[in-house]
C-alpha cells in the first residue's frame, strides 16, 4: 500500500500528517456532536489528532528510503 514515493521529502511528509490529523480530530469531533449533541474541539478530538500525526510522521521516519549523500 505505501512505499517510499509517499514519503519522499519533509515538507510533503508534514502537509500529509496536517491533512491526517485534521480528518481523525473531524471525525472524534463528530462523534462528540453524536454523542454530547455539541460539535466542539474537546481534548480528547485534539488527543486523537495528535496522535494520527505522530503516527503519520513515525510511519514516514520508517518507510522513508534512506538518504544517499552524493
Amino acid at each position: 500500500m505505501f512505499d517510499g514515493r509517499a514519503f519522499r521529502t519533509w515538507p510533503l511528509i508534514l502537509v500529509g500528517a496536517v491533512s491526517f490529523a485534521g480528518l481523525f480530530m473531524t471525525l472524534a469531533m463528530m462523534g462528540e456532536l453524536v454523542f454530547e449533541g455539541r460539535f466542539y474541539m474537546s481534548r480528547a478530538a485534539v488527543g486523537i489528532g495528535a496522535g494520527a500525526f505522530l503516527g503519520y510522521v513515525a510511519t514516514a521516519w520508517l518507510v522513508r528510503p534512506p538518504s544517499h549523500p552524493d
